[in-house]
């Protein structure tokens, strides 16, 4: 017997071969074909349940199969043979008195990429495309027949303006995707979050164009989003992704957009030389002897105070000069602080990470630069 199993392991080394008994061995060879379609619930603000066919979409470049026996052995991963009709085919040898699961898989991982042992647990990588399927039976009455399905929900990104990009060409997608896939469970695992992006150029985008599309295991507990651009975020956070389905997320991309509420301490420092510094990058204002620069401004011109920093931070911001010492007070990412502290003496002084940097003078100190020199950026 031992004689026997061996030279029956010696026949299957050409073919996967999941040895676990039986009297007579048969190849069995699957065709399997991907289907291109994807189920498209429409775009963001208006899902519709239509499906279309995206011929678009990218061909795989990696096609395996793997066969597990009822008592659990698993065979060697069988990788595809192209057929001259675009499918591929997959052959095993598996005894006839066994039934057996047979798992397909197909992504575009480059060729670098380690070819996977065990299609119970396949690495993926966000914006891989991945198609799977699998099929159940004995020799005889297993369906040879396979069709693939997309394992990946596809999102594509549309801006309705025009984009122009003043501080960075950059504009990214992130979210909670897999990265292990098991496709005899058609489920997913080992969620993180993962970033597409992609760089524009000089001349920015023309409104109701295409900004960039990828692929993802989505997480069906994590329903946000992140985009972004020009230094900003934005979240969408009921968001729901499925596998085989198609989201269209269109919306205004321009800076000016008041989507865009995360203002990276990037943006914020390049909003600060934008306003306080002049072309040469000099500071403007009144240079003290404690190294601040002062400005004017009348408490009734408050607002233009509240109009800058709302630019710096991409957001509405209120000052109240009768809340106490603490007027503004903003962290980034952590470890970047911005605040505003009124004294007693009706002075605004701004420190960036605990350091003073301007003064803002409420008083009648005329003999400071006015405050103007700042806020007229605004209208530039």
């Amino acid at each position: 017997m031992a004689l026997a199993a061996a030279l029956i392991a010696a026949s299957c080394s050409k073919d996967a071969c999941p040895a676990d008994g039986g009297t007579d061995e048969v190849p069995v060879t699957f065709t399997a074909t991907v289907d291109y379609a994807i189920g498209t619930p429409g775009d963001y603000t208006a899902p519709a349940a239509t499906r279309a066919t995206s011929d678009e979409d990218d061909e795989p470049r990696r096609f395996y199969a793997q066969a597990l026996s009822a008592d659990g052995t698993l065979s060697d991963v069988v990788e595809g043979t192209k057929n001259d009709d675009g499918s591929y085919s997959f052959t095993f040898q598996v005894f006839t008195d066994k039934e057996y699961g047979y798992m397909f898989w197909a992504d575009n991982a480059t060729t670098d990429d380690e070819p996977p042992t065990d299609l119970r647990s396949v690495s993926y990588t966000m914006s891989d495309i991945a198609f799977a399927a699998k099929a159940q039976g004995t020799s005889e009455t297993v369906d040879r027949s396979v069709t693939m399905r997309h394992v990946v929900a596809k999102v594509t990104l549309v801006t309705t303006t025009d984009v122009t990009f003043e501080y960075n060409k950059d504009i990214s997608l992130t979210a909670s995707c897999a990265s292990t896939y098991n496709v005899l469970t058609a489920s997913a695992s080992n969620f993180s979050d993962g970033s597409a992006s992609t760089e524009m150029d000089d001349a920015g985008l023309a409104a109701d164009s295409e900004v960039l599309t990828t692929y993802l295991i989505p997480d069906p507990d994590d329903r946000a989003v992140i985009l972004g651009a020009h230094l900003l975020t934005q979240t969408i956070d009921d968001l729901t992704l499925h596998a085989d389905t198609h989201v269209i997320l269109k919306g205004d991309l321009s800076e000016s957009s008041s989507k865009w509420g995360g203002a990276t301490k990037e943006y914020v420092e390049k909003q600060i030389d934008r306003f306080f510094n002049d072309e040469n990058g000099n500071p403007k204002g009144t240079y003290n002897s404690d190294g601040t620069y002062g400005f004017y401004l009348p408490p009734d011109r408050i607002s233009e105070l509240e109009a800058v920093i709302g630019a710096i931070f991409h957001e509405k911001v209120e000052i109240r000069l009768d809340g106490g010492y603490m007027v503004f007070s903003k962290t980034l990412e952590g470890d970047y602080s911005f605040y505003i502290y009124k004294d007693v003496n009706g002075i605004l002084t701004i420190y960036i990470n605990d350091d003073r940097r301007y003064n803002i003078y409420l008083i009648n100190y005329s003999s400071y630069t006015d405050f103007s020199v700042v806020s007229d950026e605004l209208n530039k």
